[in-house]
């Protein structure tokens, strides 16, 4: 089976692209697609999928099925509860348990029924499927 280097740079250039103006078209950093390209990168966020299938005009599924296959870890409670604690001590280079690519993170307010503020961490990882979300 063509892998997603293969199949990318396929439809690329079938499209009469450089990789430069995918990046551009597709607002991707030419570093990224130039991993994607290379087969460092294996494995596409849903944005990327999305801004690249638009642009080549492929299937979104087209491109999950030259994805590599994504094993999903569980992560320990208490690794979840260490990274929110680091999250909301604004600890920055926070790193995913998953796969060691950094985490993006926020502090979302809140307020319960009784309208007291409550500070909820919530961090997604730039490359795999890892989130705190609650």
């Amino acid at each position: 089976m063509e892998s997603l280097a293969e199949f990318i740079q396929k439809k690329r250039e079938k499209a009469g692209l450089s990789i430069s103006g995918l990046a551009k078209k597709t607002s991707i950093k030419l570093e990224i697609l130039e991993d994607i390209e290379a087969g460092k990168e294996l494995f596409l966020s849903v944005t990327q999928r999305q801004q690249i299938a638009r642009v080549l005009k492929c299937s979104i599924k087209e491109l999950k099925e030259h994805e590599r296959e994504y094993k999903f870890d569980v992560v320990s409670d208490d690794t979840i509860d260490i990274l929110k604690r680091r999250i909301l001590n604004r600890e920055t280079n926070l790193r995913c348990p998953l796969c060691g690519e950094p985490l993006v993170t926020r502090i979302a307010k809140m307020y319960d029924l009784e309208d007291n503020l409550v500070l909820q961490p919530k961090a997604h990882c730039v490359k795999c499927v890892f989130q705190i979300k609650e």
